[in-house]
């Protein structure tokens, strides 16, 4: 009698085939890999997800928003504009304003360009008394020109953006407004800032505490601590320099407290972040605040203009509209200036 080979029968309807059994072990190790492998993503998931949360609700909280258009023809932008994903272009304006509002003449002007592609933070002054179309709407000075200081207080940031875009060729749709009674509050919040000050400044420093707080006035020049009031009057000085002087020292400002954010450690952002949001107004949503977080992150270099720049644009001036006195500089050579210190087109042409 025959016997029968163990090996000639499977049953294919269970494990009782050793290379199945053999196979089921392997892909059973396998599926608790994948299972730890996905518990670990959604565990991530989770703390990403606590941590925009965290940022949104307590670092952000306190954010001043104001949503404007986004269309780019109500903003100036024109389809021969240059615009570039990796550089971003907002516009900085401080109020001279005693009261806590976000009203009034924006005294200080500035195009920040955070720029990711060169990993810089570009500074550009436009002088209140530069004299720009401001459009047929405009009508104050029935000739539809004026200094651009005025373009804030009569149709506010978005009207404002709307006329840096058209006269300087740029893609602005965000903007930041302070005015420069929260700037000393800014400054306190980070410890003050260094500043060299000479004897004139500090003359003309104490001038301007006389009208807001003469009980923290210095008595001392070179490289000095100042804390909010004190820069602030150092910010708002014109008789030295007049109101490129003026662009300077508000220049020299940003500087010191953007050194002051970088240099402290990352522990204290949440708490100081908080604080200076609670002071400022913006069209920037959150993720578009925190994209711009890399470069904060990544480090950078800082570039100061003002415009115009007499050896470029010259400081062609003189009294125009409603006897008003104005820089009246070739807006289009100021334009390209611009384009050029914003995209710095020999250092990205292949």
């Amino acid at each position: 009698m025959a016997t029968k080979n163990k090996h000639e029968f499977e049953d294919l309807s269970s494990y009782s085939s050793e290379a199945e059994y053999k196979k089921s072990r392997g892909t059973g190790k396998w599926k608790k890999v994948l299972m730890v492998f996905l518990s670990l993503i959604c565990v991530l998931m989770i703390l990403v997800g606590c941590g925009f949360l965290y940022l949104s609700t307590y670092m952000f909280a306190d954010l001043t928003t104001n949503s404007i258009t986004k269309d780019p023809a109500e903003l100036g932008i024109t389809e021969h504009t240059v615009t570039e994903k990796n550089i971003k272009n907002i516009a900085l304006f401080g109020v001279d304003t005693r009261s806590n509002d976000f009203t009034g003449r924006s005294d200080a002007i500035l195009v920040l360009s955070v720029d990711q592609v060169h990993n810089k933070i570009k500074m550009i002054s436009l002088l209140r008394d530069i004299r720009v179309y401001m459009g047929d709407d405009y009508t104050y000075t029935g000739t539809g020109y004026d200094k651009i200081t005025h373009a804030y207080q009569f149709g506010g940031p978005e009207y404002t953006i709307r006329v840096i875009n058209q006269n300087f060729n740029l893609d602005i749709t965000d903007y930041v407004t302070v005015n420069f009674t929260n700037m000393a509050k800014i400054v306190d919040a980070v410890g003050g800032v260094d500043l060299e000050i000479t004897d004139g400044e500090v003359y003309e420093i104490n001038k301007n505490l006389d009208d807001t707080n003469p009980d923290v006035k210095i008595y001392e020049s070179g490289l000095v601590h100042l804390n909010g009031d004190q820069a602030v009057a150092y910010a708002r000085i014109r008789n030295i320099g007049s109101d490129n002087g003026r662009a300077e020292r508000q220049q020299k400002v940003l500087t010191a407290l953007l050194d002051v954010v970088v240099d402290m450690p990352v522990s204290s952002y949440p708490e100081t972040v908080k604080n200076m949001c609670a002071l400022c107004e913006t069209s920037l949503d959150f993720n578009e605040i925190m994209g711009l977080a890399p470069i904060v992150l990544n480090g950078f270099t800082i570039e100061k203009t003002i415009i115009p720049d007499e050896n470029i644009e010259g400081f062609a001036n003189g009294f125009m509209e409603n006897g008003g006195w104005m820089w009246t500089p070739d807006l289009d050579v100021a334009a390209q200036h611009i384009y050029e210190l914003i995209y710095e087109p020999e250092n990205t042409e292949e």
